[in-house]
């Protein structure tokens, strides 16, 4: 939700009035590693060396004081209703009892990160209703309701068996397709490269990383539909690993048993932190 100058934030740490100083002692020297293009190194004054962790290291640092400590001392406080927010690295979430005290945050943030160098991502970036009024209310209007994408889910408003409102997450499509491209293109290059077993195993460990992230309470639809995909393209590789087909179906599952293929179960129960008072 947020794009990051390197620029304006390599200023601020050596200012000295953002990052604690040993922050600044372990990267500061590493800023100017340069970058390379067409084999060629080209020094940099600016930003941070190519694929160097420091760039999101630096960006978790400089918005915990521009963002974190900002809501927490200022804005929540300001609040007459409810306030919450939760950051992950340039992704953060702020939620507001009441609608104007969100809209009001909404242009207050603005200002704030055009003080720091720093802007909001619009397409990224929203307003909405949301809470166990929400879905209610958009239907009053004629209209469905609002979801949002964080962290790789998309959460929407739902309602337990007993009939509380329930916030509930399901992969987002666009992981979703993300994963499933990223098997495929493992899948088409693991084939000319590792013998069968050492494919399934890989494999296998490539999807209970999958499902040890995604399969949380109320999505084991999109998480079923992960490992169904993954099994057909697997099946569809390890069988143009040469001219004679490898496996029929009846064999592959029988390896799929052999080799203790995940099933789509849930493995992160979010039941238990629901407001038992929310309805």
């Amino acid at each position: 939700m947020v794009e990051l100058g390197s620029r304006r934030i390599t200023e601020r740490m050596r200012a000295g009035n953002s990052p604690p100083k040993v922050a600044r002692a372990i990267f500061l020297p590493d800023l100017k590693s340069g970058i390379m293009e067409d084999g060629l190194v080209q020094a940099t004054e600016q930003g941070t060396p190519q694929g160097s962790i420091l760039s999101p290291l630096l960006s978790n640092i400089y918005l915990h004081y521009v963002l974190d400590l900002w809501f927490r001392h200022r804005v929540r406080k300001q609040c007459l209703g409810e306030a919450y927010y939760f950051r992950y690295a340039d992704d953060f979430l702020a939620c507001f009892q009441f609608k104007g005290e969100a809209e009001r945050f909404h242009h207050q943030l603005e200002d704030r990160l055009e003080g720091f160098g720093l802007k909001l991502a619009p397409e990224k970036t929203q307003c909405i209703e949301f809470g166990r009024f929400a879905r209610e209310n958009a239907y009053k209007r004629g209209e469905k309701p609002k979801d949002f994408t964080f962290l790789g889910f998309t959460h929407y408003c739902g309602k337990t068996r007993e009939g509380y409102f329930k916030v509930k997450r399901r992969t987002s499509r666009k992981k979703l397709d993300q994963s499933l491209r990223r098997f495929t293109e493992w899948a088409r290059k693991a084939r000319g490269v590792l013998r069968k077993g050492e494919m399934l195993r890989l494999a296998r460990a490539r999807v209970v990383g999958h499902l040890s992230y995604y399969a949380i309470t109320d999505n084991s639809d999109r998480c079923k539909y992960f490992v169904r995909y993954a099994e057909r393209i697997l099946f569809k590789w390890l069988n143009r690993k040469s001219q004679r087909r490898s496996y029929t179906w009846a064999t592959f599952v029988a390896t799929l048993k052999r080799v203790r293929w995940p099933r789509p179960s849930i493995r992160i129960d979010l039941n238990p932190f629901r407001r038992a008072e929310a309805r």
